[in-house]
C-alpha cells in the first residue's frame, strides 16, 4: 500500500498538465499513487493523462463525465488506498521535497492534517504562509485553531490558507468530509471543506514554509471579466447555505460565526470587484485617500502598470494639480489600455518627479518594490506605498469593538 494518494483533478489544463505530472511523479517520496480525475476534459488533457499513466505505473487515470471540481475530488478521494492523501491542481507544480516533508510531520506528530504554505505565480512571484504560528494544534490548543481558521483576527489575515492543494489529510476523516460537500458549490469550494475537516478533526500541525506553486492563469481571469461570473450571486448562495448548515455543529464557535459572515462579506466584495461580469471592474478597490499625501503642483511616477495602477492613474482626475510624468513596471516597457506609454524602471530617473507612488496592494511585493527603488538611489522620502486594506475591515473593527464593549458592560452589571 503507498504511503500517500495524490489526488490531481483535470479539467482543459493542456498547457500546464506535463510540468504538474512531472513534480508530482519527481517527488522525494516516492511510495506514492497519483490518481487523476480527468472531468470530461474537451482538450489534449485525456491523451496526455493516459500516456503518462503508461510511463508511470503509479499513474491511476479515472475519465468521468464534468461535474465539477467538488465532483472529481470526491471521485479522486473514493479511490485514494494510502493512509494519508493530499491534492494539487492541474495547472499547478509542487517542490520536489513537498510530500515528503508533510508526511514526516504527518507521522511524527501523530497529525490528522498538515498544512504548509505556498507560492503565488502571476506576474510576480509572492511567499503566503499561513498566520497562526507554527507547530501542532491538539487537545489543549485546537479550539485556538479553529477560532482563527477563517481569519487571524488581529492581522486582519487569513489564520489558514483555504486551498486543499497546500495540505495532507487523513484519508479516512478526508473521504467522509468531502462527500458532505454539495457538488453545485463552484466557489469558496476549498474553504467550506477546510473548514468542515477543522471542525471534525482532533490534530493540525502547521508548517510555515512554502511547498506549493499557485499558478494565477491570464485566460481563466480574461473569462471571468467577460462575464462569466453573471451567476455569482447564485453560487456565494450556495457557499452561504451550507455555512449555515455548520452552525449547529458542537465544535462551531461563535468566533467562527463572527468570521463565517465576514468572509461571506469578502466573497460578495469580491463579486463586485473581479467576478459578476461589470463592465467597470475593481469599483471600490482602491481608496483614493493616497491622493491627499502629494502636495499642489507636485510631479509624480506610478510605479506598477497592473490593475491597481491603471486605477491609480484614473483617479488622479481627482487633482488636476498634479503632473503625471511616468509610469512604470516591472515587466518592462510597454503601453496601457489608454494607450499610455509604460517604462522599465531603470528609465525613472529620466524623468522629472517630486514622488514616486508604489501601486500594488501587497505589502511584501511594495516591499520589494522600495528595495529595488532605493538601490537606484532614489530616497525614502520621495517613495509613497499607502496601504489599502478592503474597506469592509472598518466596519469589522467597530462591530468587535462593539461587542467587546458589550460584553465588558455585561460583566461589569453581573459584578454590581
Amino acid at each position: 500500500m503507498p504511503e500517500v494518494s495524490v489526488i490531481i483533478p483535470v479539467y482543459n489544463t493542456e498547457k500546464y498538465l506535463r510540468k504538474c505530472l512531472e513534480s508530482v511523479r519527481n517527488q522525494t517520496l516516492k511510495d506514492i499513487e497519483i490518481i487523476c480525475v480527468d472531468d470530461g476534459s474537451t482538450d489534449s488533457c485525456p491523451d496526455i493523462l493516459d500516456e503518462y499513466a503508461r510511463m508511470d505505473a503509479r499513474i491511476k487515470v479515472i475519465h468521468k463525465k464534468n461535474g465539477g471540481l467538488v465532483s472529481a475530488r470526491k471521485t479522486g478521494i473514493a479511490a485514494a488506498t494510502a493512509a494519508c492523501a493530499g491534492y494539487v491542481d492541474s495547472d499547478d507544480w509542487i517542490e520536489p521535497d513537498m510530500y515528503e516533508k508533510l508526511y514526516f510531520h504527518m507521522r511524527k506528530e501523530q497529525a490528522e492534517l498538515v498544512t504548509c504554505g505556498y507560492y503565488l505565480e502571476g506576474d510576480y512571484t509572492t511567499e503566503h504562509l499561513d498566520t497562526v504560528d507554527e507547530g501542532l494544534y491538539g487537545k489543549g490548543n485546537i479550539k485556538y485553531l479553529r477560532d482563527n481558521v477563517i481569519y487571524r483576527m488581529e492581522c486582519r489575515e487569513t489564520g489558514l490558507r483555504g486551498g486543499l492543494w497546500c495540505k495532507l489529510f487523513s484519508t479516512k476523516l478526508q473521504k467522509r468530509v468531502q462527500m458532505m460537500i454539495p457538488d453545485e458549490i463552484s466557489i469558496a469550494e476549498d474553504k467550506v471543506c477546510l473548514l468542515r475537516y477543522i471542525l471534525e478533526c482532533s490534530s493540525v500541525y502547521v508548517l510555515k514554509k512554502p511547498l506549493y506553486h499557485w499558478v494565477i492563469r491570464r485566460e481563466s481571469m480574461s473569462r471571468e471579466s467577460k462575464g462569466q461570473g453573471n451567476d455569482y450571486l447564485v453560487r456565494i448562495n450556495h457557499v452561504y447555505n451550507y455555512l449555515m448548515s455548520l452552525y449547529e455543529h458542537p465544535h462551531f464557535t461563535d468566533v467562527m460565526r463572527l468570521q463565517a459572515e465576514i468572509y461571506m462579506t469578502e466573497l460578495i466584495f469580491l463579486g463586485v470587484n473581479k467576478r459578476m461580469g461589470f463592465q467597470n471592474r475593481n469599483l471600490i478597490w482602491i481608496d483614493p485617500y493616497w491622493l491627499e499625501q502629494i502636495p499642489p503642483h507636485a510631479k509624480i511616477i506610478l510605479y506598477g502598470a497592473g490593475e491597481t495602477g491603471e486605477k491609480y492613474k484614473k483617479q488622479l482626475c481627482k487633482r488636476p494639480d498634479i503632473e503625471l510624468t511616468a509610469v512604470a513596471d516591472d515587466g518592462g516597457a510597454g503601453y496601457l489600455p489608454d494607450g499610455a506609454e509604460v517604462i522599465p524602471p531603470e528609465r525613472i530617473e529620466k524623468f522629472p518627479y517630486d514622488y514616486i507612488v508604489i501601486t500594488v496592494k501587497n505589502k511584501g511585493k511594495a516591499g520589494k518594490m522600495k528595495d529595488r527603488l532605493k538601490r537606484m538611489g532614489i530616497a525614502d522620502e520621495a517613495v509613497i506605498w499607502c496601504e489599502q486594506p478592503e474597506v469592509y475591515w472598518r466596519f469589522v473593527e467597530a462591530e468587535i469593538c462593539t461587542n467587546a464593549c458589550g460584553a465588558v458592560e455585561s460583566k461589569k452589571n453581573e459584578a454590581d
